[in-house]
C-alpha cells in the first residue's frame, strides 16, 4: 500500500459519512459527507492532482462560503477536511496552513482552534518526512547501530554492505506491523539463500505486546525486553532477523513517521526504495529486489 493510500485513510479518518450520520448531521455535515465520498471515489481511481480534483476543491470553497456565518463542529470540519486534502494529498502546505490559520482565527480560544494547530503541525511533520524520504533515495543509508540481534551478531547496518537489505521498521504494539508478518515471512522465504537480508528493526519501547492479554511493562529493564523478544519471535513465527537499534524506530533520518515502514538498501549501501509498506503485493517487492540483484551481478533466488 502506497503512502498516498495511507494519506487517504488519514484524510477520510477525520470525517466519514458514517461518523457524520451517527452524529445526526446538519445540512453542512450531510453535504460534507457527500463531498468526502466523491473524493474517496476519485482517489481510489488514482485521481489525486489538483487538476483532477478541481471540481471537489471548488465544492469545498462553495461549502465554506455557504456556511460562513455559522459556527460549530460540523462547519469547522469543512475547513479541516479541506486543509487535510491540501496538505496530505496535494502537498500544498501553504494552502493547508492558510486554512488552519483561518480556523484558529474563527474559533480562537476554543478546542477547534487547538485541533487546527495540531492538524497543521501533523501536516508539516508529514511533509518534512516526505522530503527526507525523497532526498534519501540514492544516498548512503543512514547508519543503524544494533544493541541486540536475534540472528547473526550484526552490530550495525553497514556490516551488511554487499547484500540487498530490506529494513522493516516495526514494534510489538503496532497492529498493522503484526498484521503484515505473513507478507514479511513470505518475502524472507522467497530469498532464502540469496544475498538478501530482511531486518525487522525496532528499538526499546518499554513494553512488549502480544505475549499476554495485557501489555508487559519493561521500562528501565532493557535486558528483560530483549529476552522477551526471543519468546515473541518464537510465538509469532518470525523467520527473519529482528534487531534493536540505538536509534528510535521512528527514525527521522529515514523519514519514519509511522510504522510499519519499509526501505530497501542496495549492495552499495545506498537507499533505493523507502516509504514502502510490508503488506504491498509480494510481486511488487520482488520486482524491486530482483532488479537490484541483477544490477549488482548477483544471482536470483532459485524458483
Amino acid at each position: 500500500m502506497s503512502y498516498l493510500r495511507f494519506a487517504l485513510v488519514l484524510l477520510l479518518g477525520l470525517v466519514s459519512a458514517a461518523t457524520l450520520s451517527a452524529q445526526a448531521p446538519t445540512g453542512a455535515a450531510e453535504e460534507l459527507a457527500a463531498l468526502v465520498e466523491k473524493i474517496r471515489a476519485k482517489l481510489g481511481a488514482g485521481q489525486s492532482t489538483a487538476a483532477e480534483l478541481k471540481v471537489e476543491l471548488a465544492a469545498f470553497d462553495a461549502l465554506r462560503a455557504k456556511y460562513r456565518e455559522q459556527r460549530g463542529e460540523e462547519v469547522a470540519r469543512i475547513t479541516e477536511m479541506q486543509a487535510a486534502l491540501y496538505g496530505q494529498i496535494l502537498n500544498d502546505l501553504p494552502k493547508a496552513k492558510e486554512l488552519c490559520d483561518q480556523l484558529q482565527k474563527d474559533y480562537a480560544g476554543q478546542p477547534i482552534a487547538q485541533r487546527a494547530q495540531r492538524l497543521y503541525e501533523s501536516l508539516a511533520q508529514a511533509a518534512a518526512a516526505k522530503a527526507a524520504r525523497e532526498s534519501l533515495v540514492g544516498s548512503p543509508a543512514p547508519e543503524l547501530n544494533f544493541t541486540w540481534s536475534s540472528g547473526a551478531a550484526i552490530k550495525k547496518l553497514s556490516d551488511l554492505k554487499g547484500k540487498v537489505v530490506v529494513l522493516d521498521f516495526w514494534a510489538t504494539w503496532c497492529g498493522p506491523c503484526v498484521s503484515s508478518f505473513p507478507q514479511v515471512r513470505e518475502l524472507t522465504a522467497h530469498y532464502a539463500g540469496a544475498d538478501v537480508v530482511v531486518l525487522g528493526v525496532t528499538s526499546l519501547q518499554g513494553n512488549i505486546m502480544g505475549l499476554e492479554p495485557a501489555r508487559i511493562d519493561t521500562r528501565n529493564d532493557p535486558a528483560r525486553e530483549k529476552e522477551l523478544m526471543k519468546t515473541y519471535i518464537k510465538a509469532k513465527d518470525i523467520t527473519w532477523t529482528v534487531v534493536f537499534s540505538e536509534e528510535p524506530v521512528f527514525n527521522e533520518a529515514y523519514g519514519v513517521t509511522g510504522i510499519p515502514h519499509m526501505a530497501i538498501v542496495a549492495p552499495d549501501g545506498k537507499v533505493r526504495h523507502t516509504g514502502m509498506h510490508p503488506a504491498e503485493p509480494h510481486a511488487t517487492k520482488v520486482a524491486k529486489i530482483d532488479a537490484l540483484l541483477k544490477e549488482f551481478g548477483k544471482p536470483l533466488p532459485a524458483r
